[in-house]
């Protein structure tokens, strides 16, 4: 046995005093608590041991992504205990606030190799791009690096969580199970941060078995909208660009599948101030994105009629931000 047998069925916690109509019940899937500490823990562990079951990945073998926060360090952890060299190309800067400093140290702890990716040494012409096609453009620059990686060492594995549907079963046959029977099956909405879409999608598709009429929501920050490089077919133009294969998004499967039947923008200081809230009032230790993804609840709670149960998810712990404290910022 080894510590990944750890991973998963993390305590479902009710909110008590951060929540505004008492009216409607909110619980929270408390996935920091996984042992890596983050809910990347179990989507890192699935995808790897299904590339292991279709011998994609064999002993001795080099697993690969690019990352932006959570996904990373679960990676390196996982693929410490299984034994496998992990690279992995992060971005040098992604916004004024944003700093990957301390998820770079986690993943360098584990014995991670990481590459630390400059956008400004790719494109000439950065000051012209659009918000959008500068988010497009910096996801397809690591991609395309993973994928060449990936073509020119045949013991290379690249785990491509934006589009890997092992992402999506992670949370399906785990997640969404554990929350349909903590819950009695008795959800009424399902909240979570877009990201890549993997989480959102999977456990909307095991709550809907449980109750088809549970209403959904994708939360988005204000700074990284990366639904909306997907809509718009700017990272397709961007991996056609800098020379990796037209993939297909998580993401596009929640919209072709319509997934979500509303969308939240949260702005970064209010998915600070909840998270601020959650440690000091409810005692959660949780990061930007979880809250992010109360305030969400909370906002859905307005539209919700008497007696509702929402279920949201805190997705990493706050110890993660240090290095950006006290201006941690809600990217993903």
């Amino acid at each position: 046995m080894t510590i990944l047998k750890e991973i998963g069925n993390t305590p479902l916690i009710k909110l008590k005093r951060v929540i505004d109509h008492h009216d409607v019940e909110i619980y929270v899937k408390c996935e920091f608590m996984n042992p890596g500490g983050s809910i990347k823990d179990r989507m890192a562990l699935t995808m790897i041991e299904e590339a292991e079951k279709r011998g994609d990945l064999k002993p001795g073998g080099k697993i690969v992504e690019q990352s932006t926060g959570n996904t990373g360090p679960a990676l390196a952890f996982v693929g410490a205990v299984k034994g496998y060299d992990v690279q992995l190309f992060m971005p040098a800067t992604l916004s004024s606030a944003y700093n990957p400093a301390d998820r770079i140290r986690i993943a360098r702890l584990f014995g991670c190799e990481v590459t630390q990716i400059d956008l400004k040494k790719h494109i000439n012409t950065i000051e012209v791009l659009s918000e959008v096609e500068r988010a497009a453009a910096f996801v397809a620059v690591r991609m395309a690096q993973c994928y060449d990686l990936q073509q020119k060492n045949p013991k290379a594995w690249w785990a491509n969580q934006l589009g890997n549907p092992d992402n999506t079963k992670a949370h399906r046959e785990q997640t969404g199970r554990e929350i349909v029977e903590q819950m009695g099956g008795k959800v009424d909405a399902w909240v979570a941060s877009v990201g890549t879409g993997g989480t959102l999608m999977g456990v909307a598709q095991a709550l809907k078995l449980a109750n088809p009429e549970i209403v959904v929501t994708g939360v988005v920050p204000t700074d990284d909208r990366r639904i909306e490089w997907v809509r718009s077919g700017a990272v397709h133009d961007a991996l056609e660009k800098f020379g990796a294969p037209r993939l297909r998004f998580l993401i596009e499967d929640v919209l072709d599948e319509k997934i979500m039947d509303h969308e939240i923008v949260v702005r970064n200081e209010d998915a600070k101030n909840m998270a601020n809230r959650l440690a000091s009032e409810e005692g959660l230790f949780c990061g930007m994105s979880s809250g992010a993804n109360v305030f969400a609840a909370i906002e859905m709670a307005k539209t919700m009629k008497k007696g509702s149960k929402i279920v949201t998810v805190l997705v990493d712990r706050r110890d993660r931000y240090f290095s950006e404290y006290p201006n941690e910022h809600y990217v993903v």
